[in-house]
């Protein structure tokens, strides 16, 4: 992997300033890369220099390009109600989802290709709906995207991973899905395209659609 692969977190130093502040880099504790995690900080001088030399020297954990980010409130969870963060390991056809709990966290591999879906190819972009449906796009062409359903009870991973909807040009990728304030579109885009239209486009797809 290229760089340290790292996921990192910016405490700035004053509330609404970004200007200065502390980079810190996600540690998970077990070899497995799962379990229980902590926020290492990361020297101020070095980062500046090079934010992946400072993460790999502070002992960060690695993953094969993280590329997305959605985080949503958990009402409950196996942590008394935490904050959750969904974020895809591209090259490892890998979406982490990561409790976090101040300088603490909690890592799960919550949707692995060969685990708990087949078919599962180079995620990327991450969308979370108003039930907790985690969508998960491709990149890749043809592009998938897939719908990892939350799981029941105090389960760490979903109860299904299925996929719903697949593009039909070979060359394209779907990309940047998001949902409206109330939840009923989801938008997504398509780029690289290489049919017979040879347009990138941008869709909404509406609730009916979604099957909720």
């Amino acid at each position: 992997m290229n760089g340290s692969g790292g996921i990192y977190k910016f405490v700035p130093d004053t509330k609404g300033n970004l200007s200065s502040g502390q980079l810190y880099a996600l540690k998970v504790l077990d070899a497995s890369r799962t379990g229980s995690a902590v926020w290492v900080p990361l020297d101020r001088a070095a980062v500046r220099v090079n934010s992946d030399a400072a993460a790999i020297a502070a002992g960060a954990t690695g993953w094969g390009r993280p590329e997305d980010i959605e985080i949503a409130t958990s009402p409950g969870g196996n942590r008394g109600g935490t904050n959750v963060m969904y974020v895809p390991a591209t090259s490892e056809d890998l979406v982490l989802k990561i409790e976090l709990n101040g300088d603490n966290a909690f890592v799960t591999n919550y949707v692995k290709g060969g685990v708990n879906v087949n078919g599962f190819d180079s995620p990327d972009n991450v969308a979370l709906d108003s039930q907790g449906n985690l969508f998960i796009q491709e990149d890749t062409g043809p592009s998938d995207i897939w719908v990892a359903r939350p799981g029941h009870g105090n389960s760490e991973l979903p109860s299904e991973v299925v996929r719903f909807a697949s593009l039909t040009d070979c060359s394209a990728e779907s990309t940047g899905a998001y949902f409206d304030r109330v939840g009923k579109t989801l938008y997504l885009h398509v780029q690289h395209a290489g049919g017979t239209l040879g347009n990138d486009l941008f869709i909404a797809i509406t609730r009916d659609k979604l099957g909720q």
